[in-house]
């Protein structure tokens, strides 16, 4: 049987091109994992790429050369230059392709869509969308035209999809486009987004591959905002599940690639607000320099906290990475402004400067410490030399090979992978040993836990074959005392202090596997923070917080326009009404701290957003407000201060210095719309850099979104293009 299993994954690996007829394993979710039909776990590796003669490098056509167009003709010269590329991503063992379907073919320069203007700027004419912002480039989607795309859909993209899959490459398809620096629920281009999913989940092909071809939404969100302009921890929800509806009702049921905001490293409010229905994952990007993570601080760890931080959709749905690249420094190359505006070193063509010894490792590190994450490069010339494939037939990594570079690095990891969480035919026997379960292991049988702690379970069937199964976040709890512990996407919190036990199963081939764990859970202690020397002091004022000694420790009462009635607890024989704040030293920034909230169940929120800026100085971790050092752009706070939390109906909160009658910011409060807020205490918060509308910086001063003070007002017209905080609020030159 082995020997049959093995000519069986050789046909699938080698026979595919070869076999139109032969289809791929088809894919489902199950919990955070993508998965076959026999529910084996899969993880995907490519690249992504878009049929655009520019982006193609002009390799099979260029309009000034040979008159090559958007059209008919063009088309067959692009599906046979794509037809070599797959073959060589074939070699390189890429089994997943993202697809863009490129808006040059689906733009009509004849017509304007409703709703966008022009106006004359510098000279130049400017679009101006129907939110009525600046749009241009591929952003700017005036001249869609249906017309065009219900013409090369079947003719040129879904041609490119075929081809993809004949060389065993799954397929995520991307809309024409990136969105517009803002949208939110209702606006233009959230209709856009339906009518495109709307006619593409309409087609019979896709419809009849749904196993095989999956969608991402949208590429690269920057900020999304509720129908009335605010931000708020629903509105990622709002805006793509009714576009998810729409694909579900035209009876495609493959896998919805969901992206998150901030350019798609913001998902913090679908932890709370998850799209709805089955075969949801969600697509990532990442870069180096984001999630605290680059060459100057390559620390695996930090980076691992970081990510699930802002994408906690890892614990329950697959995550793919649709964009990620890297090469080191070249110092003969030129450097360029990322989508936020920081300065990227030069280097050897990616859109991301870093090394594979640092950057690197600490990402791939990321990548097997969760499991579930696939990955598409940026682009098929970040991992494979296209030039010298169209030339010689052969495949060799980007860049010369060079060691730093992912493409090096990424075809090595690729065949490390290739043979790991491989799909398996759709009619495959289940027989064999890697099909016959010897056991069911946990890490470890018996959990301390603190009120509030996340672990996970990490329960796995181990087979005959060696291979392992996850099944922490879809086996059957039951929990001998449920108020006690809770189990939620495979992970144990404690609620109270207690014991129990929690007895696991998971159903597989007519057989129930069990485990059982025995939990501890000891409460909050005020020994654990710096204590108050009296509790008096906080029922007199509603939301009254003390700063306290070094630790710097906070308490607050009840209140019930808080969104959540937190019962009286007791904590070292005291009782204390709702919530406690904490503020965390930030590393490097003497007499600064993080406040955090701390609710009575010992769960940790950041006060609003996470990676955040405020004052114009950057702060990891979440961060709302930064108490310090007036010298350091903090707030200059003495033990002792009172601060008072206020909410006001339709405003959200202040924070006010009831001694000297002073906002925390310098004008007026910072205000918070409620609905943002209350995802902060329900969710951990979202993007946070748009919340606050005045801060405690010199006004004088111009930052770097990274904190940095590079200039005065008076020397703005020196700097180069980018985005920065000027008084507080971010300027794009």
């Amino acid at each position: 049987m082995k020997k049959i299993l093995a000519l069986l994954t050789i046909f699938f690996a080698l026979g595919a091109n070869a076999q139109d007829e032969i289809k791929l394993p088809s894919l489902h979710t199950e919990g955070r994992w993508l998965v076959d039909k026999h529910g084996n776990q899969v993880v995907l590796h490519g690249v992504m790429d878009t049929p655009n003669m520019w982006f193609n490098g002009q390799r099979w056509g260029w309009y000034w050369t040979d008159g090559t167009s958007y059209d008919d003709n063009g088309a067959k010269k692009c599906l046979k230059y794509f037809e070599k590329i797959f073959k060589g991503l074939e070699e390189a063992k890429c089994d997943v392709f993202r697809l863009h379907m490129d808006p040059a073919w689906t733009n009509d320069g004849s017509i304007t869509a409703t709703g966008f203007t022009k106006k004359v700027k510098d000279d130049k004419t400017v679009t101006i969308d129907p939110n009525g912002q600046e749009v241009d480039g591929e952003a700017n989607i005036s001249q869609f035209s249906e017309t065009l795309y219900r013409h090369w859909l079947p003719t040129l993209y879904l041609e490119l999809a075929k081809k993809a899959m004949k060389h065993g490459m799954y397929v995520v398809v991307r809309p024409p486009g990136v969105c517009p620096g803002s949208i939110k629920v209702g606006d233009y281009y959230q209709a856009y987004l339906t009518k495109v999913w709307d006619i593409f989940s309409s087609q019979d092909f896709v419809k009849e591959h749904a196993g095989q071809i999956s969608i991402e939404l949208a590429n690269e969100p920057v900020s999304l905002k509720n129908a009335k302009g605010q931000d708020d921890a629903k509105a990622m929800h709002d805006f793509f599940q009714p576009i998810v509806d729409k694909i579900r009702a035209n009876g495609f049921t493959g896998i919805i690639w969901v992206p998150g905001t901030t350019w798609q490293q913001n998902y913090r409010g679908y932890a709370e607000y998850p799209i709805e229905g089955e075969n949801i994952g969600y697509a990532v990007h990442d870069y180096c320099g984001w999630y605290g993570c680059s060459d100057d601080n390559p620390d695996p760890q930090n980076k691992i906290k970081n990510f699930h931080e802002s994408v906690p959709v890892i614990d329950f749905a697959p995550v793919i990475i649709t964009e990620v690249d890297w090469s080191p420094v070249n110092p003969d190359a030129k450097g360029h402004y990322n989508e936020s505006g920081a300065w990227v070193q030069p280097n050897f063509g990616t859109w991301a400067t870093g090394s594979t010894s640092k950057w690197g490792k600490a990402y791939k590190t990321m990548l097997d410490y969760f499991g579930n994450i696939s990955m598409t490069l940026s682009g098929t010339g970040c991992l494979i030399d296209e030039d010298k494939l169209l030339s010689t037939g052969k495949v060799y990594p980007a860049f010369d090979g060079n060691e730093e570079a992912c493409g090096k690095a990424c075809m090595d990891w690729y065949a490390e992978y290739y043979d790991v969480n491989r799909p398996h035919d759709d009619n495959e026997e289940e027989t064999g040993e890697f099909y016959t379960i010897n056991s069911l292991e946990a890490e470890k049988e018996s959990f301390d836990l603190k009120i509030g702690d996340n672990t996970m379970l990490s329960l796995k069937l181990l087979y005959a074959d060696g291979h392992t199964k996850d099944i922490s976040g879809v086996a059957d709890y039951e929990i001998d005392d449920p108020t006690v512990v809770k189990v939620k996407n495979g992970y144990l919190c404690g609620l109270k202090s207690g014991e129990t036990v929690v007895n696991a199963s998971y159903d597989v081939q007519g057989k129930t596997w069990k485990k059982s764990f025995s939990i501890k859970v000891t409460g909050v202690s005020l020994s654990d923070f710096t204590a108050l020397s009296s509790l008096s002091e906080i029922t007199s004022k509603p939301f009254a917080i003390v700063n306290k000694e070094n630790q710097k420790m906070f308490y607050g009462s009840d209140n019930q326009n808080l969104g959540f009635s937190p019962a009286i607890e007791v904590i070292n024989n005291k009782k204390i009404n709702g919530y406690m704040f904490k503020a965390e030293p930030v590393s490097g920034r003497s007499g600064c701290y993080l406040l955090r909230l701390m609710t009575l169940s010992g769960s940790a929120y950041s006060i609003w957003g996470s990676p955040g800026y405020l004052n114009s100085q950057p702060a990891t971790g979440g961060c709302c407000f930064i108490l310090g050092l007036k010298e350091q752009n903090g707030q200059d706070i003495k033990d002792g201060a009172v601060w008072e939390i206020k909410y006001e109906e339709g405003n959200g909160f202040t924070l006010k210095n009831v001694g000297t009658g002073k906002y925390l910011n310098d004008n007026n409060a910072a205000k918070y719309s409620s609905p943002a807020y209350m995802d902060f205490l329900k969710a951990g918060g979202t993007t946070g850099i748009n919340a606050v509308e005045r801060t405690v910086v010199d006004n004088d001063a111009v930052y770097t979104l990274q904190g940095r003070k590079v200039a005065t007002r008076d020397q703005w017209n020196s700097l180069p293009r980018g985005i920065y905080i000027v008084g507080g609020k971010k300027i794009i030159k």
